[in-house]
């Protein structure tokens, strides 16, 4: 029996690794426009983070510069221009962007950079 449960955990646990693993992407343009997809996709409702701006009301329509690494890693957030906004949800919403996981990841000791709007306005709450 031992053996049994010991043989099906060996099998098993290679294929929870393969589900984990990012996509590789190396194209540049291929890389930014799936970028802006996955920034979008972050806005829908459902999300972690879309939750997190109809709880704490955020508020603004921004121009982000965001810089992002090899396996896709937010390394920085810079705020290009914002409008219809307060400075608390200015400042919230740039640290929740920089938190951000990108779902692939790109090739070593690579960065890119994307400018997004994001319109926290439009989203139902």
């Amino acid at each position: 029996m031992k053996h049994l449960l010991l043989l099906i955990a060996f099998v098993c646990i290679p294929f929870g690794s393969f589900a984990q693993k990012k996509e590789l992407l190396e194209d540049k343009e291929t890389i930014l426009a799936r970028a802006a997809q996955a920034f979008d996709a972050s806005l829908r409702p459902g999300t972690e983070l879309h939750e997190t701006i109809v709880k704490e009301n955020l508020i603004g329509k921004y121009v982000l510069q965001v810089s992002f690494r090899e396996k896709g890693d937010i390394s920085s957030v810079f705020v290009v221009s914002a409008e219809g906004h307060d400075q608390r949800s200015q400042n919230r919403f740039k640290d929740l962007i920089h938190f951000l996981e990108l779902p692939f990841k790109m090739p070593k000791g690579r960065q890119y950079r994307i400018e997004h709007t994001f319109d926290l306005n439009t989203i139902q709450r």
